[in-house]
């Protein structure tokens, strides 16, 4: 007969299979830890599963073999939950990879042994019968001595850093953590029972029987209590590695916790605060400090009166019990004085590039008078003059009023020149420039056109007026008397004006008809004043 069916192996059973099954179940939650415990369940379900076989399976070798089989989850468990213990807790420094190899280097030494050197862990091996069943007797080696003191290190660490951790959490991360210990402590309790009670290998081993207790355990911990979707964070996590200052008061503000940058910000020792109320450390920082320990959240930033000046952004936060009492405020520091100092920099650089583009404003516009003005009567020059007739043209097109050009000559200006000299040539044309630009409306323009030719534009004007105008200014011009030196120089000025629509509508012809008329009052005697007409020229 090849197989069994001792009761033991169907409690066994029963017990690798539940272990399978949460096992299977944690393998879906993304967490802290996760892997490590669907690892070890495995190996426990490994452990449980062959542990199974040897019971019901009746041929020595057989038994032998899945004895062997049995410690491919005998040697993994134990590591697997140190491991999953130190990434819950949060101690995941210490999973480095020099200890990762470290931990693996028993376990795998342990399957050499058991499957290479089997005498190290068993003594001997035999079949025996007891109560109408065939059942194996072994005496233990020096390694499964061995194993079995390491295996138990290896727990009794991970149940400390358990129980530690559990002391510092939050009831709802403590009822997990306490979960957790008493799932792994079951099978570790009747393992060092059935340790202490062995004589010979021939008995139920109670700790794979538990295997399945185990499981409903953490399968509790998982959909009752949420274990694999709330994993506590240590204190050192979420306290001692904040980059901020941290002092936590109870209900009467009295300090109970600060962490190292508090710590190193105040300069004293945690000895000599704590215990104080928060007033006797905040008085030097704010005029009325309690103000801020009110029993809504508040915000406010200090300015200490140390050299260099620091700023701090506080934040103080009240805490409250499952009855909504008081228990306890938190306050956080925040050193702000760098974002100041940033921020005092660039409205600082703000300033500059104001003042800067106002600067850049006044330059630009400087250089488009200089484009467009003619730099010895300030007049505008020729180049504006072609630009802004077109723009003056098109406007009167579409709003249907006259535009009237006067382009006006000097006349005899050479004499000046050649008897006073260029200076004083200049001087004269500085005058009438200034007289032409007083006498101008708004709106009007005076451009030098070249030499001593002058042009003013008047849109919005007839030619009745404009002559008018023409001639007061022309009046005007030759009443000056322009000091030079000792002498007083006058000068006269002939005109020629031509108009919008009636003499062209473009620029250069309005330009050309005025140029005419101008030549006609030169040709006339000169001092005079002409309009452009169609058929004949002649002085009005």
């Amino acid at each position: 007969m090849f197989f069994q069916f001792h009761p033991y192996s169907v409690v066994l059973a029963i017990s690798a299979l539940t272990t399978l099954i949460i096992s299977l179940f944690t393998r879906r939650r993304h967490a802290p830890g996760s892997s490590a415990l669907f690892g070890m369940l495995l190996g426990m379900f490994i452990w449980g599963g062959a542990y199974t076989l040897t019971w019901l399976i009746v041929p020595l070798e057989q038994k032998i073999f899945w004895l062997k089989t049995m410690y491919a989850g005998v040697v993994v468990v134990p590591t697997l939950f140190l491991i999953f213990t130190l990434r819950i807790t949060h101690r995941d420094h210490w999973l480095t990879f020099r200890n990762f190899v470290l931990l693996s280097i028993q376990p795998l030494v342990t399957l050499i042994i058991v499957w290479g050197m089997p005498f190290l862990v068993f003594a001997s091996i035999e079949s025996i019968t007891k109560d109408g069943y065939a059942v194996m007797r072994v005496q233990r080696g020096i390694w499964y001595v061995i194993n079995i003191f390491y295996s138990y290190a290896l727990i009794l660490l991970s149940l400390f850093l358990l129980g530690v951790s559990s002391r510092q959490a939050k009831s709802l991360f403590k009822r997990q953590y306490l979960l957790v210990m008493s799932g792994s402590m079951i099978p570790f309790v009747f393992s060092v029972y059935t340790q202490i009670k062995y004589t010979a290998l021939n008995d139920l081993d109670l700790a794979p029987v538990t295997f399945g207790v185990s499981g409903a355990i953490y399968a509790y911990a998982i959909f009752r209590h949420q274990f694999m979707d709330l994993i506590p964070v240590a204190r050192s996590r979420l306290i001692e590695n904040m980059g901020d200052g941290v002092l936590v008061l109870d209900a009467r503000n009295r300090l109970v916790d600060i962490n190292p940058v508090m710590q190193n910000f105040l300069g004293k020792e945690p000895s000599s605060l704590i215990g104080k109320n928060v007033l006797e450390i905040l008085d030097i920082w704010a005029e009325k400090p309690e103000q801020l320990l009110s029993d809504l959240e508040t915000r406010s930033e200090l300015n200490l009166p140390s050299d260099p000046s620091r700023y701090l952004d506080l934040r103080v936060t009240p805490l409250y019990d499952d009855d909504q009492r008081l228990s306890g405020r938190l306050i956080v520091f925040r050193d702000v004085t760098d974002r100041k100092q940033v921020e005092k920099d660039l409205r600082y650089a703000m300033d500059r590039m104001q003042t800067q583009l106002i600067e850049i404003g006044m330059l630009q516009s400087q250089l488009r008078e200089q484009a467009i003005r003619d730099s010895l009567t300030n007049l505008f020059n020729r180049r504006y003059l072609e630009e802004t007739l077109d723009r003056e043209l098109a406007r009167a097109s579409r709003e249907l009023y006259p535009l009237c050009v006067v382009m006006m000559d000097l006349d005899n200006f050479k004499d000046v020149n050649d008897t006073y000299g260029h200076e004083a040539g200049d001087i004269v044309l500085q005058t009438i420039a200034d007289t032409i630009t007083r006498q101008s409306r708004q709106g009007d323009f005076a451009c030098r056109y070249g030499g001593d030719e002058l042009v003013l534009v008047m849109p919005n004007i007839g030619i009745d007026v404009a002559k008018e105008r023409a001639i007061g200014l022309q009046k005007s011009i030759n009443s000056l008397n322009i000091p030079f030196g000792s002498f007083n120089l006058t000068v006269a000025i002939s005109m020629g004006l031509s108009w919008y629509p009636a003499h062209g509508d473009t620029k250069e012809g309005l330009l050309r008809a005025a140029d005419r008329a101008l030549y006609t009052a030169k040709n006339a005697g000169r001092n005079c004043v002409f309009v452009y007409r169609d058929m004949d020229l002649k002085e009005e």
